[in-house]
């Protein structure tokens, strides 16, 4: 697994909290299985409604989510603009088994960190996640 290369972090990784948003259980879980195991906090959110939620209770409080962009009733896109509303700070990683040049345009300029490709490729994703920690400041 990547997280098993030398932490850059300081040790920091477990004061990082991760949402995982996908309505898709089996992907959700294994992907916070993994970032779980690489030492980060990681709570499952099925849906956009959660995160959705979350925000008008200003019960937020993560710094980096990994959401899903096909979901239905909220999709991805619908939730990133409201992180950026209500949670400005909070990087956001899209992933989507969809994910082409236009998508990526779209996420970025509504302020996603990156939009990554279903199936996850978990040697792509562990280093990213360290790259927005670490453009946001977190070690």
């Amino acid at each position: 697994m990547p997280c098993h290369q030398t932490d850059r972090t300081g040790g920091k990784r477990d004061s990082v909290r991760i949402l995982v948003v996908d309505d898709d259980a089996g992907s959700r879980t294994v992907l916070a299985e993994v970032l779980s195991r690489c030492g980060y906090q990681v709570q499952e959110a099925p849906d956009g409604f959660w995160v959705s939620r979350a925000l008008q209770a200003g019960a937020f409080s993560f710094d980096l989510v990994v959401l899903d962009w096909k979901m239905p009733g909220l999709d991805g896109l619908a939730v990133l603009q409201q992180l950026r509303t209500f949670a400005p700070e909070t990087l956001v990683i899209l992933i989507s088994i969809a994910a082409d040049d236009q998508l990526r345009l779209e996420a970025l300029s509504l302020g996603a960190f990156d939009v990554l490709r279903k199936p996850m490729n978990f040697g792509a994703l562990i280093p990213l996640v360290e790259r927005a920690l670490q453009q946001m400041g977190k070690w």
